[in-house]
């Protein structure tokens, strides 16, 4: 009788050890499963996130962590960057740009990064002779692009486009000097938080321009999310000029809206020196 108990005992102890097993099989082949579920959760749509220039979660050091979209943000080919004058190469293959900019409506808009000119008319500019149609233009306080280390007080960017893969911006300096006549007549009219204004004007967009057009040229990215590397950079030498009062004034509305320089990471940086 005992050798029977004992026997049926056994039998149940190794019963009770399969069953565990099955379970520790069954909870290995649903693991992987799980995990993955829980990363794709991590990775959110883009269209709704929000990003800034602030030192915190949203801020240019963790645009690339935001979501999927943002992603080329953290990489080897980013903008804007510290043009170093020393290492900047002289080479034939850069051309005059022909800037064929004329007149544009006004419609002027804060989109809560920056207060942009969305522009009308046929404006473009031939570069290594493509042409690229002028979009829009924005500003930043301070230059986003340094020069040796060292910030403007301002910097227009002037964003064109020949394809979805081929931008080109020009980015112009601004130093402090004489009232600029295009700040003159629109700043007021800036909104000074998200909004649009529109009027049944033009100006000349060769207002935005230095009279003369050396550059510096590089292969970069947009300097905002999604940070697409699709851009030839070509910022001018030559700075225009605003009022203190008007840098002052347009500083306070645009919040140093500023990405940090990023690394060159074996970039060339090359100079056109117009004679």
């Amino acid at each position: 009788m005992k050798k029977t108990i004992s026997l049926l005992a056994l039998l149940l102890i190794i019963g009770i050890s399969c069953n565990q097993e099955k379970k520790k099989e069954q909870t290995l082949e649903k693991a992987p499963e799980t995990t993955q579920k829980e990363v794709k959760k991590e990775h959110k749509d883009c269209k709704d996130v929000h990003w800034g220039y602030g030192d915190n979660e949203e801020g240019p050091e963790n645009w690339k962590n935001l979501c999927d979209g943002f992603s080329a943000c953290g990489g080897k080919a980013q903008s804007p960057i510290d043009i170093r004058t020393d290492i900047a190469v002289a080479t034939d293959e850069l051309k005059p740009i022909e800037f064929h900019y004329g007149k544009s409506g006004v419609d002027i808009i804060n989109n809560g990064h920056t207060v942009q000119f969305n522009v009308s008319g046929e404006n473009t500019a031939k570069i290594k002779n493509k042409n690229y149609k002028l979009l829009q233009f924005h500003y930043h306080t301070l230059s986003e692009h340094t020069v040796d280390g060292k910030h403007y007080p301002m910097e227009v960017h002037l964003v064109q486009k020949n394809n979805d893969k081929d931008y080109a911006v020009i980015g112009v300096f601004f130093k402090e000097g004489k009232e600029n006549a295009l700040l003159k007549k629109y700043l007021d009219k800036f909104p000074k938080k998200k909004g649009t204004y529109k009027a049944d004007e033009s100006f000349d967009l060769n207002q935005l321009l230095p009279a003369d057009k050396s550059y510096y040229h590089y292969k970069g990215s947009l300097t905002t999310p999604p940070c697409s590397e699709i851009v030839s950079w070509y910022v001018m030498k030559e700075p225009i000029e605003a009022s203190k009062e008007q840098i002052e004034k347009f500083s306070e509305i645009l919040h140093n809206n500023y990405r940090p320089v990023q690394p060159l990471n074996g970039r060339k940086i090359y100079k056109f020196e117009e004679k």
